[in-house]
């Protein structure tokens, strides 16, 4: 999987608890959440006042993660004092198209407005890589692909909502896609093999094969941010960002090959950096010409690197985007794909 110098060897984070303000009354989404670098945000967050919902496919591990955010003390970095942050939790099947929407009615049921959704979910390696998702797709375009697509379509009527408030600041709202340098080796030219999106055909097996899927998937969540924004940015002033969130000790390597996770476990940080690195994207100040659409010389449809600073995506992909609006193409697909579970 490629790499550039700035994701490998990112410089210390700038962006920390001592320079975020409180986020009272305010609402976060991040999928995931009960452990790595979703937990770690989502623990930001709390000491920070906002209202977090976490996800997880069991209500007893989103309990036990709740328990230890609400045992855990603020970083010794931050100056706000917490208040009123309050802690929630979803059970979310990502790996079964047909239940996203009982989740997504759940949070709808339960709040009036959604201030940033954090697309952290993602499967890199699956334990099997022959198991399928309910719906037959490899895990990695199930649940990073197709999954986030559909969860991300459900929840934004209340995104566009929250935005178009009188009290909400412009460009405050975001989604953010986590997806990973490993976008920047998929399948040519475009990021995604429309011919094979399933990738069924392909002659690469074992972690080879494993790798081919995971890029591709990160490629799609790269095309989805920029795509996101590129529909909503200038109608309702929301961010769309995709990131890199850096090398983290995670359960995302969890089924990663011995040899190879010992070669980069070197360069692998705790996960809270990680966990900077999309409270960045999530919160970083973005006004005026900088909310426009990154071709047009702004932010939005953009890139973050770790531990939080804005970068360049794959090159190839953001081209694609622009002269043959594959983010058009790839939103069609992921809609036909899920179109009977909306």
């Amino acid at each position: 999987m490629a790499a550039t110098w700035g994701e490998l060897f990112p410089p210390p984070p700038s962006f920390t608890e001592a320079n975020i303000p409180s986020q009272a009354g305010r609402v976060f989404l991040i999928t995931g959440g009960t452990g790595g670098i979703g937990y770690e945000a989502a623990k930001i967050l709390y000491h920070l006042n906002g209202r977090v919902y976490i996800t997880s496919r069991s209500a007893a591990s989103a309990k036990k993660a709740i328990a230890s955010i609400q045992a855990s003390s603020p970083h010794p970095s931050q100056t706000i004092n917490r208040t009123s942050g309050s802690l929630e939790y979803l059970v979310l099947n990502m790996d079964d198209l047909s239940t996203i929407k009982r989740t997504a009615e759940e949070f709808l049921s339960r709040e009036t407005r959604l201030d940033v959704l954090i697309h952290n979910i993602g499967i890199m390696v699956a334990e099997d890589p022959k198991q399928t998702t309910a719906q037959g797709y490899h895990q990695q375009l199930g649940v990073n692909g197709f999954a986030t697509f559909l969860l991300n379509r459900l929840l934004t009527p209340l995104l566009l909502k929250t935005a178009s408030l009188p009290s909400t600041p412009t460009f405050s709202v975001r989604v953010i896609f986590v997806s990973s340098s490993a976008h920047r080796a998929p399948p040519t030219p475009d990021g995604v093999d429309w011919d094979d999106i399933n990738l069924t055909k392909s002659r690469k097996t074992g972690l080879k094969g494993e790798v081919e899927r995971y890029c591709q998937s990160k490629a799609m969540n790269v095309m989805q941010a920029h795509e996101f924004a590129r529909r909503y940015h200038a109608s309702h002033g929301i961010v769309s960002l995709s990131l890199h969130p850096g090398a983290n000790s995670t359960d995302l390597q969890k089924n990663v090959p011995a040899w190879l996770n010992f070669i980069f476990g070197i360069l692998r940080k705790h996960p809270r950096y990680g966990g900077l690195t999309e409270l960045f994207a999530a919160l970083a100040e973005i006004k005026g010409e900088e909310g426009n659409m990154l071709e047009d010389g702004g932010r939005n449809g953009g890139y973050v690197l770790p531990w939080g600073n804005w970068g360049e995506g794959h090159k190839e992909i953001f081209e694609a985007l622009k002269s043959r609006m594959t983010g058009e193409k790839l939103w069609k697909l992921c809609e036909d794909a899920v179109k009977e579970f909306m």
